[in-house]
């Protein structure tokens, strides 16, 4: 790692424009904002990072162009995320504990407080929604970037450390499984597909992001976060990483889990096979004859 990483800055950027873009659209300039600054902001954003593609860019564009006018846009927006029972619910820990206010909830919030960071009063929803930890990378990426302009590259290390953590125990997983509800939702209710590509090009972000940390790193992000309690890695010594497999079902690389590697590669030293343990969150509800879950309702906002 070098003192001059623009990279840092950019991907703060494409994390700012993802975390607006998750936000609801209420005002008539969002229209504007997310169909015509949005796909520009993206296409200026890759030339310089290289991530996104042309097909992928020309796909968002199409799908965003699908909206006639604002109220279509909001329309699509609260079938989808608000209006009860949403099909596919922002919060991100649905998709890691199976309900609402769990465990990686509170995670999250403590390791926002660990960065300094608190939830704006006004924002009215929980700690685990996307917009507000596409916005949490973010932040975490420019004081990254800043400690490492002022000399202090361990410090840049630790803050990278934390975020590389957290996408492979929070981030993956629930955006993988997100993805799974959106294409369903938009497909079964006729909507636009925007918001699926929307989260297909977030799953990219995330994965990309923690195998570029986890090749910065002297070791690779664990699956534990640092928050002020010492966790089991720390107490027993561990030092655990995480791998870069393949999927046996879909093919798409994912980031499996220190414990889950750690089998594999046990297997695989004794000539067993480990398809059927190669298998990425998306398509591990499927293979074992599960269904997702229906979000819950919720009570409308008094």
């Amino acid at each position: 790692m070098t003192q001059s990483d623009p990279q840092l800055t950019l991907r703060a950027e494409l994390c700012l424009c993802l975390s607006r873009a998750f936000l609801p659209p209420l005002q008539e300039c969002d229209f504007v904002a997310m169909t015509t600054d949005f796909p520009a902001d993206l296409e200026e954003l890759d030339a310089e990072l290289s991530r996104i593609g042309s097909d992928r860019l020309m796909r968002i564009k199409e799908s965003l162009a699908s909206f006639a006018d604002h109220s279509a846009l909001l329309r699509t927006y609260s079938r989808l995320f608000l209006a009860p029972p949403a099909p596919a619910l922002l919060n991100m820990g649905l998709y890691l504990d199976g309900g609402l206010m769990g465990n990686s909830c509170s995670e999250l919030e403590r390791l926002y407080v660990a960065h300094g960071l608190q939830r704006d009063p006004e924002f009215r929803d929980g700690s685990d929604h996307l917009a507000l930890y596409l916005q949490f990378l973010a932040w975490c990426y420019a004081q990254a970037q800043e400690h490492l302009d002022a000399g202090n590259e361990a410090q840049a290390l630790d803050v990278l450390r934390d975020v590389g953590s957290s996408l492979v125990r929070h981030g993956i997983p629930a955006i993988g499984n997100l993805v799974t509800q959106l294409h369903k939702a938009e497909s079964s209710l006729g909507l636009p597909d925007a918001f699926g590509e929307l989260a297909e090009l977030t799953r990219l972000v995330f994965t990309d992001d923690a195998r570029t940390i986890g090749a910065r790193l002297p070791t690779a992000p664990t699956t534990e976060t640092r928050t002020p309690e010492p966790s089991t890695a720390t107490e027993t010594g561990t030092a655990a990483t995480d791998s870069i497999l393949a999927c046996s079902h879909c093919k798409r690389s994912f980031l499996a889990e220190s414990s889950l590697a750690t089998m594999i590669d046990v297997l695989a030293s004794k000539g067993l096979d480990t398809a059927h343990m190669t298998v990425c969150p998306e398509c591990r509800t499927e293979a074992m004859g599960l269904t997702p879950m229906e979000a819950p309702r919720l009570k409308k906002a008094s």
